[in-house]
């Protein structure tokens, strides 16, 4: 069994060790661009006030591209901060964990499909 907890045979182990934060030869996911072409989840949990968010990887890798900032999982975590505690005049920045959760909350705008298809061939080429 490996990291992941796949067996020789492929199949992964039932105690749910195969982890949200490897693709599927076994490499970490190190950016959004990864996360949402594996289309996994990000979940924020704020370390004040425990507040959760899931949001789709798609959806916050296209706001990133967008705005042309550094899409590198830590970076992520340094852009964002807690809505709750920023009502509250305080910035707590949130843990960010990879996972395949559906996404809670108003949900972010999706890129075209023009320019999803074109990052997915990229990918692929």
């Amino acid at each position: 069994m490996n990291r992941n907890g796949i067996d020789a045979a492929g199949s992964a182990a039932t105690t749910g060790a195969a982890r949200a934060d490897y693709d599927h030869v076994g490499r970490r996911l190190r950016t959004l661009e990864q996360c949402a072409l594996y289309k996994r989840t990000l979940r924020l949990t704020c370390p004040r006030c425990g507040h959760v968010r899931v949001l789709d990887a798609v959806c916050l890798w296209w706001m990133f591209n967008r705005r042309g900032w550094d899409d590198g999982l830590p970076a992520v975590a340094a852009r964002l901060c807690c809505a709750g505690c920023r009502e509250q005049k305080a910035t707590a920045r949130p843990r960010v964990t990879v996972g395949r959760e559906p996404p809670t909350g108003t949900p972010l705008p999706y890129p075209d499909e023009a320019t999803w298809k074109k990052l997915v061939s990229r990918h692929r080429s």
